[in-house]
């Protein structure tokens, strides 16, 4: 299948400024739309985790509620990638980000008057979670057209910031919040911050219209995206990692108000794991911000995959703030690192008219997999304790890197000629 022109661009960075992204006014703007949008959203993210295990004390439960978000992704990523290529991009944003706030300000409602049940935080998450499969792979594929594909792939670590600095700023804000005001001002600050984002996706000038002027039935439209990933040789490698780490690596954030109570004994202070994971994640991106324009992502990848393995083996025997807190640190700076670079590879290796449904399969491994090994884990850490639990994933993930190093020379080969070698 041909490349586009645009397409090859992103490989030739002709300046390797980290920061150079931020000369184009619709980036700018979208970034600080979604910084303050994720801000409410790890804001609430503390105090749902706190919530839900104080009404149940059950690690299940805590999955449960992740799983209800994440499984519409699983059923609905394929399909809304097709969304994304033929819909108006700034439409679906605003009509998504007003979904976000309202079921935001329902449990802000809710928790005030203490009429809120873990029934309805299940199924509030369900709701939000099939929005999402949408929103996430339009805001991501909207980066290809606020910079130019020379810039893209200076972009891209930049845009994971506001997610990634809003992990460590949004916890200890949450966590503040909610040991002074409780959790529904948690929520209340988090379904105004969808206002964030809608004003931005507004004020953009960029042209967010389809650029796919294909048509046929969408069953067709789906499953090319499919197959171009699997006949690509790099992207099909890169989406079975990603599928592996999703599922072994990164159950553990689901558990960590369980992890904080049982291993650490934080109480409301649990909050700062959140923040040492968060740390961990803006040193990854700074460190992808800055090497943007080298040629060492395959390297990267298997590197976090060890750190991975590494830091779910360590805390699974932690007991201690000292070794806990850098261990979440390593691994929030570990699945950064595989994640944003494989967005990148992801990107920079499909066609524009592709783009949309070639990125959702890179959030179909993160997001789609996912929720099958949260629940798993958090039945498994029920039954049989959350430490062996979380050493399993560890030792799996040893395996995943073994596969990571095998196959590395695929990942130099895309690098050194983002074209493609569709089989």
């Amino acid at each position: 299948m041909a490349r586009s022109d645009s397409s090859l661009a992103i490989g030739r960075e002709k300046n390797p400024g980290a920061l150079r992204a931020f000369r184009h006014p619709d980036f700018r703007l979208l970034w600080f739309g979604a910084f303050l949008s994720f801000m409410g959203s790890w804001i609430q993210n503390v105090a749902q985790g706190y919530y839900v295990y104080q009404l149940t004390g059950s690690e299940r439960a805590l999955a449960m509620v992740s799983f209800a978000q994440m499984i519409p992704v699983t059923i609905l990523g394929p399909i809304a990638g097709v969304l994304t290529d033929t819909l108006d991009k700034r439409k679906v944003l605003i009509a998504t980000q007003a979904i976000f706030a309202a079921g935001a300000l329902l449990l802000a409602y809710t928790a005030f008057r203490g009429i809120a049940t873990y029934g309805l935080l299940v199924g509030v998450a369900a709701v939000l979670g099939t929005v999402s499969a949408i929103e996430m792979p339009t805001r991501q594929s909207i980066i290809s057209r606020v910079v130019p594909p020379e810039d893209l792939g200076a972009a891209i670590p930049l845009n994971a910031m506001t997610f990634n600095i809003s992990r460590i700023l949004g916890p200890v804000i949450g966590g503040m919040l909610l040991r002074t005001m409780g959790p529904s001002a948690c929520y209340l600050v988090n379904g105004l911050s969808f206002f964030a984002l809608i004003f931005a996706v507004m004020a953009i000038r960029s042209d967010l219209t389809s650029a796919n002027k294909e048509a046929g039935p969408i069953l067709d439209l789906i499953l090319e995206g499919a197959r171009y990933t699997f006949r690509t040789p790099a992207l099909k490698l890169l989406f079975i990692l990603e599928c592996m780490v999703s599922v072994f690596g990164l159950f553990y954030l689901t558990q960590i108000p369980a992890i904080a109570e049982k291993f650490l004994h934080l109480g409301k202070d649990f909050f700062w794991a959140y923040f040492s994971v968060g740390v961990g994640t803006l040193s990854a991106l700074v460190l992808l911000t800055t090497n943007s324009h080298r040629r060492i992502k395959g390297l990267l990848i298997c590197t976090a995959i060890g750190f991975i393995a590494f830091g779910l083996i360590g805390l699974s025997f932690a007991k201690s703030l000292w070794i806990a807190f850098p261990l979440f640190a390593i691994l929030g700076f570990a699945s950064v690192t595989i994640f944003n670079t494989c967005n990148t590879l992801f990107q920079t290796l499909s066609t524009d008219a592709l783009r949309g449904r070639v990125v959702s399969m890179h959030i179909w491994a993160l997001s789609g997999i996912g929720p099958f090994g949260v629940l798993f884990f958090g039945e498994l850490a029920e039954r049989v304790g959350l430490a062996p639990a979380i050493r399993l994933g560890g030792v799996i993930m040893i395996a995943a890197l073994a596969l990571a190093v095998w196959k590395l020379p695929i990942l130099k080969s895309a690098e050194d000629d983002p074209r493609p070698a569709v089989d």
